[in-house]
């Protein structure tokens, strides 16, 4: 029988839709910057794209780890996990510089009929230098932290799987713009000078400050929902948040002071401002030479025919197949997260909670997840035998079910999971018994089953693809429309 310990590390929820994009973005990188090495460029050097697959290994640690399957438990998981999705993961994608390396890893065809024009679009231009602006990144990422920390709308990310994917988006995304003037990757250029990267961090630790503190010194539970669950570690829900704020406290501060002390440091170097002038040419240059309309042509030849046909049927398999795979990994995934606490009780010297996904389900297999405690000191007892047994009401004529739950097909390893056949709708009773050398116990809850109503349910990822393959295909034509001809003007005699 493993450890708790044992048990806390085996609990790994893999996302397969988050792990096949993160994969898929890796691919692209190493091939663009393979073709760029290759072609004796030296601004990509190995430590850069080290930097970037540590960078998506991070946040792929960060969506997968025993932090997201214990986020419901303890808030100091939940805020680690924040930690690497805003402090980590961030800057080491952008410390190797993914712009360049990422186009020149797409398909020839997509990186010349879509990439490389989308770059150079002046309206794309203006929008990506306000969302890169200093001012853009602090507001941007101060709202993410203190909007999804504000309890109700961190609860509503507890309890949907789909919020919290969506307040993960959030924090990821927002830090990049907010990191984008820190790192300033190639071949972007600073539209502040070095100098004042070094209060914008500061700022950006004042605001981490002010919202750690919150959580370290209240005296009251702010999250309602880790009053309600077992306590796994120890740890009672108010120490769970004192931890969690001192975490993002040290956390926080080291990853926002420590760079500001460097660029201080830099600036105050009589060497770095003697050169920094020719580097702010040198990645200007670099950047007109990269994605400028007029050198398209060089780096991407204008090639017969065939070839081109050739090359957009490539792009169109890759697209379609990529996209297909993506669409299947997002809706065959196994959204934990919905699970809630539906029973808590006691019986000698064993605590028991029963949790199931919200709502009342419908007929056929419902998944329950059984933790067993001690009573007296709240430790996991993992060496019990769970079983479930449901039976309908007495006027509905159908079999009992009966199943051994298991810690195998449950992603956290400290619960013990099965599926119970509830197969037709109505009232039933579910028997939960726990069985341990010095002794056992029953508990029972009431389920309702409810009437399946049959509901078109919306494919959004398809949809999106559809979406996403439409908005090309209008970027294509409009790309290649011949201009309308001039209609000459009448002579005059």
């Amino acid at each position: 029988m493993p450890s708790v310990p044992h048990a806390v590390l085996r609990s790994w929820a893999v996302p397969p839709a988050a792990t096949f994009a993160i994969v898929l973005t890796a691919l692209i990188y190493l091939r663009g910057w393979w073709l760029l090495r290759r072609a004796g460029s030296p601004d990509i050097p190995l430590w850069q794209a080290a930097s970037f697959l540590a960078g998506l290994f991070t946040l792929w640690v960060a969506l997968a780890s025993p932090m997201d399957v214990f986020n419901r438990f303890v808030l100091t998981a939940h805020m680690l996990q924040h930690m690497l999705l805003m402090m980590v993961a961030p800057p080491l994608i952008l410390l190797g510089a993914p712009l360049v390396p990422m186009v020149r890893g797409l398909p020839i065809f997509a990186a010349r009929e879509f990439a490389g024009p989308f770059l150079n679009w002046p309206v794309a231009q203006r929008i990506g230098r306000a969302l890169t602006h200093p001012v853009s990144g602090l507001l941007l990422m101060g709202a993410a932290m203190f909007a999804w920390h504000i309890p109700v709308l961190y609860e509503l990310a507890l309890r949907s799987s789909t919020w919290h994917q969506v307040e993960h988006a959030c924090f990821f995304f927002t830090s990049i713009i907010f990191w984008w003037p820190v790192i300033q990757p190639w071949p972007s250029h600073a539209q502040w000078p070095r100098w004042a990267m070094v209060p914008y961090l500061l700022i950006a630790d004042l605001q981490n400050t002010i919202l750690s503190a919150i959580l370290t010194f209240s005296d009251r539970v702010l999250y309602p929902s880790y009053s309600a669950v077992p306590r796994l570690f120890g740890l009672s829900a108010l120490q769970d948040q004192i931890a969690a704020g001192a975490i993002m406290w040290v956390v926080g501060s080291l990853a926002f002071v420590v760079p500001a002390a460097i660029l201080a440091v830099q600036c105050l170097s009589r060497r770095h401002v003697q050169l920094q002038p020719a580097a702010s040419r040198k990645r200007v240059k670099s950047l007109d030479q990269q994605f400028a309309p007029t050198s398209q042509a060089s780096r991407f030849p204008r090639a017969q025919s065939r070839t081109r046909m050739i090359e957009a049927v490539s792009f169109l398999v890759l697209f379609a197949a990529a996209g297909l795979c993506l669409a299947r990994f997002a809706a065959g995934s196994d959204d934990s997260d919905d699970q809630e606490l539906r029973f808590q009780g006691t019986s000698g010297l064993l605590a028991v909670a029963v949790f199931a996904p919200s709502g009342d389900p419908a007929p056929g297999l419902s998944p329950f997840n059984v933790l067993v405690q001690d009573r007296s000191t709240g430790d996991v007892l993992l060496d019990a035998a769970v079983e479930l047994n449901a039976h309908a009401a007495a006027d509905v004529p159908t079999p009992a079910s009966t199943v051994h739950a298991s810690y195998e097909n449950s992603e956290n390893k400290l619960l013990q999971s099965a599926e119970v056949n509830m197969a037709v709708p109505g009232d039933w009773m579910l028997n939960v018994v726990v069985r341990r050398k010095d002794g056992a116990a029953q508990f029972s809850l009431p389920i309702h089953v409810a009437k399946e109503e049959a509901e078109a349910a919306f494919p959004w990822t398809c949809g999106t693809l559809l979406a996403f393959a439409v908005i090309l295909l209008l970027a294509y034509i409009r790309r290649h429309r011949a201009p309308k001809p001039c209609a000459s003007l009448p002579r005059v005699a």
